[in-house]
């Protein structure tokens, strides 16, 4: 496992806390993410990706009890979904809370969720006691960046903080699966 600076990864955790958006480093790319019941910081996530708003976002997080109070009852029923093995990391669609802010959940009655391996995601889901909205850190329409220097240079003064790290040196963002029909999304 890589080295995370304890110190830099509480003061991520506290900014996100504190309604913040930082950029950190996911499985396969650097993701922006903040808390997701922070509508200011998640509409500002949106803006800077250029990002329109129904397209919705994804959730991440290190453990299951992190994301319950965002699934509705149909969604707590698919819940033992992250217990299946998979080569890559998967993405969940589950089914939504109808409460749960369009930001967040886009047009759509389910919510894309991971349960991260990502050493770095873990660390900071846990210290910030929550999952965290997560989407590539790029523009819209544009690659996503692989590494710290390249979100500083493209968006570094629109966000809070970068915490630095290795991204988990997957090729291809998670596949996407519906957990309700089993349909593959993104391969």
């Amino acid at each position: 496992m890589a080295y995370i600076n304890t110190f830099k990864l509480h003061a991520a955790a506290r900014i996100i806390g504190q309604g913040g958006v930082i950029a950190y480093p996911t499985e396969a790319v650097y993701g922006l993410g903040c808390h997701p019941k922070a509508t200011k910081a998640i509409q500002r996530i949106l803006d800077i990706k250029r990002r329109p708003w129904q397209k919705g976002l994804i959730l991440v997080a290190s453990r299951v009890e992190q994301i319950e109070p965002y699934l509705s009852e149909d969604g707590l029923k698919l819940i033992d979904c992250f217990q299946e093995k998979h080569k890559r990391p998967v993405t969940w669609l589950m089914p939504v809370k109808q409460e749960v802010s369009p930001l967040l959940r886009g047009e759509h009655d389910k919510i894309a969720i991971r349960l991260s391996d990502n050493p770095y995601v873990k660390a900071l889901c846990d210290a910030a006691n929550s999952a965290l909205v997560s989407t590539s850190a790029n523009r819209a329409g544009q690659p996503a960046m692989r590494s710290a220097e390249e979100v500083r240079s493209k968006l570094g003064a629109e966000l809070d903080m970068i915490l630095v790290g290795p991204t988990g040196g997957n090729k291809r963002p998670s596949s996407i699966v519906d957990a309700q029909t089993r349909e593959l999304l993104r391969a």
